[in-house]
């Protein structure tokens, strides 16, 4: 598979949110994640900024990626960016444990975006 540059910059962005908010969510429980203010506006900043490079990928590069749940993930975004008094404190939890890593995992399943994140050697050895 061939990616644009541009959808290529945007899918690491993703992958750089996903690590991100599988950081902040790290070792808490729900009951810490709730009532710590800082790391849950964080993990939603993560998500918004998530939903945002994934609306940025082409619709050509969205369908060679069909297994991504584009209009889930831009979705999120829409309702942190327009519904913030109505987000659940829950249902980003259950977002950031299940479906982050899960996305996470397929992002780093495309062989150009791992290649983004490998040391590049100019050794010509």
């Amino acid at each position: 598979m061939h990616l644009e540059e541009r959808a290529l910059a945007y899918l690491v962005d993703m992958l750089s949110c996903c690590n991100d908010i599988i950081e902040f969510t790290s070792g808490v429980t729900f009951e810490t994640f709730e009532y710590d203010r800082m790391r849950r506006l964080a993990t939603e900043r993560q998500l918004e900024t998530l939903g945002e490079a994934a609306n940025h990928v082409s619709n050509s590069t969205q369908n060679l990626l069909e297994v991504i749940a584009w209009p889930k993930i831009v979705g999120l975004r829409n309702k942190l960016v327009h519904d913030y008094g109505e987000v659940l404190a829950e249902r980003v939890w259950r977002i950031t444990k299940k479906s982050i890593p899960q996305l996470q995992e397929q992002l780093l399943s495309i062989s150009e975006v791992r290649s983004q994140l490998e040391p590049q050697s100019n050794d010509p050895r």
